[in-house]
């Protein structure tokens, strides 16, 4: 006798495949989920360069007559 196991029929193969497909899928959106409440859990602080360039982008776009001014030499 051989230890592998014998081979299903093709047609129980073709009716369990959708099964295993929803598990498989199922399986897949958990561990998503899982892994977006760990992120959610700790959030990562923003770093302070980050936001004062934020804030200089932000100083820039609010003046825009200021922006396309060219000083003038004497």
């Amino acid at each position: 006798m051989t230890a592998t196991a014998q081979p299903r029929r093709p047609l129980i193969r073709w009716a369990t495949a959708p099964f295993r497909a929803l598990r498989y899928l199922n399986e897949e959106l958990l561990g998503a989920g899982e892994a977006i409440a760990r992120s959610n859990r700790f959030p990562q602080p923003r770093p302070q360069a980050a936001v004062a360039q934020a804030k200089q982008a932000d100083q820039a776009s609010a003046d825009p007559a200021s922006a396309g001014q060219v000083p003038t030499g004497v």
